[in-house]
């Protein structure tokens, strides 16, 4: 059981560190960038996260 809880936990890791960059590239484009804050800023900032999380991940940067 506790390896099923421990796979779940490291499962987790990367949608919550997307999540925490994706809030960080948002909070800079709304504030210093002045972009107007919408739903569709926030998913492409989550989905520059994710990206960039992955290639980070495999070794390209």
């Amino acid at each position: 059981m506790s390896y099923l809880v421990n796979e779940l936990l490291l499962r987790l890791v990367k949608p919550a560190a997307a999540l925490v960059l994706a809030a960080l590239l948002y909070l800079i484009a709304t504030g210093p960038l002045g972009e107007p804050g919408s739903v569709l800023l926030a998913l492409v900032c989550w989905i520059a996260a994710a990206a960039a999380i992955t290639l980070i991940e495999t070794g390209v940067i």
